[in-house]
């Protein structure tokens, strides 16, 4: 065989980039299919696209980006506005973004490669690997009694574990988060042992509110693989789907590419966190599973195609198609036996392992099912369609613009076929 020049040699490397077939593999160049070869509608895309770019032009969020595969293929990648509107400087497909609560489906799928292992039983009490977690306090009213049952892991999963963030109805709970110091935590074992001294808002099984159960998982993850978070979740999951750009702490190189986080304060856009300053280009020490990392919608949409492929990508097995089904059905009848309306998020019919779920009737639950993030971050899928879309923006608060229950309504309008 000849010796290849060095200019035939990265003819071929950007060629090989270039004709990737698959959004689970790192590509140099996005291929953006004509959305009418899968099914949907250019007219209705275009539709949205005008839509939320007004929103920019209106200066209610400062950037927007969204992508849409289905069938596979990439159809729908849009960028409208700016990752720093001081400087000017605009989004693009590389931009940087954090996706706070987006974490937890990760950590989810990553929690459960342990379980396929045999690692863990969903039925198992947390206290059996976590021991501080083993003596536990709910609180009622403003008396503190002794949990009647453990925590499950199963529990961590679905958001029924009886801890919070510190918002919930019983503020004697809510004050004893506040004092406790919890994102003060240099590693997850900190946090984990902080936490377990807390009161629990309700015992748990019995109801469904949403807190830092999925920061337990990660330090589950630790526990049990015998790696930081960060490591195994580099090694099982991001390296494998190509999420070269999802990160805890965010490389020196590419902090130029992090966007500005903003608030919205009534009136005007404030800028809410430079990346300059960010916590996320600092010394990372807690990974929080629960919401610490940053992503670009390029590197979440691998993520979302490996979901709609049954856990697989090209050769990539990172979960079998039965684990996923598993995650993907109602988990909540038993709570619905001690609390019959649960507080569930707005839309959303119920909760599975680590995704909300919704449908038309508890046969159709596993169809569709996605999670968002603290700053307007969200995803969806719809199994049944083979679609997958991301939404990022930078902004909070954010429901004042109903981004999510609008690219819901705009992309199932857009299927024709």
């Amino acid at each position: 065989m000849k010796k290849m020049k060095k200019s035939q040699v990265l003819q071929a490397i950007i060629l090989f980039f270039i004709f990737s077939n698959s959004s689970c593999a790192q590509r140099e160049k996005v291929k953006i299919e004509t959305p009418e070869t899968v099914g949907v509608s250019s007219d209705s895309l275009n539709e949205m696209k005008a839509h939320f770019h007004k929103l920019v032009d209106e200066r209610q969020i400062a950037g927007i980006q969204t992508g849409m595969i289905r069938k596979g293929k990439l159809i729908h990648l849009d960028t409208y506005g700016y990752s720093n509107l001081e400087t000017k400087k605009l989004l693009d497909e590389k931009s940087i973004f954090r996706i706070f609560s987006m974490t937890k489906p990760i950590v989810s799928v990553a929690l459960m490669q342990l379980y396929e292992e045999g690692r863990f039983n969903l039925e198992d009490p947390l206290y059996k690997y976590l021991p501080m977690f083993e003596t536990m306090y709910v609180n009622e009213g403003t008396e503190k009694k002794l949990a009647k049952h453990p925590i499950k892991i199963i529990d961590l999963l679905r958001h029924t574990s009886g801890f919070g963030y510190g918002r919930g109805d019983n503020e004697e709970v809510n004050e004893s988060y506040r004092k406790a110091g919890l994102w003060e935590a240099t590693t997850n074992k900190e946090f984990a042992e902080k936490l377990s001294k807390l009161p629990l808002y309700f015992e748990p099984g019995t109801d469904w509110h949403y807190g830092v159960s999925t920061g337990i998982c990660g330090y589950l993850i630790e526990v049990l693989s015998g790696k930081p978070l960060d490591v195994y979740l580099k090694e099982q999951i991001l390296n494998p789907l190509g999420m070269h750009d999802t990160h805890f702490q965010l490389p020196e190189d590419k902090v130029e590419r992090f966007t500005v986080g903003y608030r919205w304060d009534g009136e005007q856009l404030m800028v809410s966190e430079h990346p300059e300053t960010s916590r996320y280009v600092q010394e990372v020490t807690l990974f929080n599973g629960g919401g610490g990392l940053v992503s670009t919608t390029l590197d979440y949409l691998k993520f979302c195609e490996m979901l709609l492929n049954g856990g697989r990508c090209v050769d990539n097995l990172i979960l079998k198609e039965e684990t996923l089904n598993l995650m993907f059905v109602d988990h909540l009848t038993e709570a619905r036996e001690h609390k019959k309306r649960l507080r569930l998020p707005p839309g959303e019919a119920s909760f599975g392992l680590g995704f909300a779920i919704k449908g038309n009737n508890p046969e159709e639950l596993k169809e569709v099912y996605g999670w968002g993030g603290a700053v307007g971050t969200y995803f969806n899928i719809d199994a049944k369609n083979d679609l997958a879309y991301v939404l990022m923006i930078q902004l909070s608060p954010y429901r004042q613009l109903g981004l999510r229950e609008l690219i819901q309504n705009y992309m199932n309008a857009s299927i024709i076929e």
